[in-house]
């Protein structure tokens, strides 16, 4: 249900800042928000009955002149709070993002190896993926020692293992497989 909650609020958010011509502005802002929401325990006292909808309105109210956001970003904040659904802003966030890149025609991808790669291997793979994808990719790394070698490419929800940890686990898995038909 959470995921269908923030996916509306985001795709209506997004309208409107296209309209107003302010959707990398509203982005940006939406990232520090997320660092300021992200934290669980924030999310849980957001959720609370206890939060009623005008201490969320005052929070909201303190927080948007505090990060200074802009006037479709404050109001937004406002429509969360006063419909008890600040706990979405993550959600939300997410989501816009996912329709921002859309937007961009871009895609991001997480590629995670044993080791730092080197700048010519990384710049292989990324273009390999906006070849095969037609579309601008944005990439982050993550050192993952227990790969052992190789990489491992998460791109729009699929996974493209490539690594030695997973090439053993097959290995492996074959031999004990061949050993029970003995």
């Amino acid at each position: 249900m959470s995921g269908k909650v923030a996916r509306r609020y985001a795709k209506a958010l997004f309208a409107l800042a296209r309209e107003a011509r302010t959707i990398e502005s509203v982005a940006a802002e939406l990232n520090e928000l997320r660092t300021a929401f992200g934290d669980p325990t924030v999310l849980a006292v957001l959720a609370s009955p206890t939060m009623t909808a005008a201490r969320l309105t005052t929070l909201v109210q303190q927080l948007t002149q505090q990060l200074r956001v802009s006037e479709l970003t404050a109001n937004f904040l406002m429509v969360l709070a006063h419909n008890r659904r600040l706990d979405q802003l993550p959600g939300v966030c997410d989501r816009f993002q996912e329709l921002h890149d859309r937007a961009l025609n871009r895609i991001r991808v997480s590629i995670r190896s044993a080791t730092a790669l080197p700048t010519e291997r990384l710049n292989a793979i990324v273009a390999n993926f906006e070849k095969a994808t037609g579309k601008t990719v944005l990439a982050t790394t993550v050192t993952d020692p227990a790969l052992l070698g190789g990489v491992v490419v998460e791109a729009e929800g699929k996974v493209y293992d490539g690594s030695v940890r997973t090439q053993l686990d097959r290995l492996a898995d074959e031999i004990t497989g061949a050993s029970t038909y003995l």
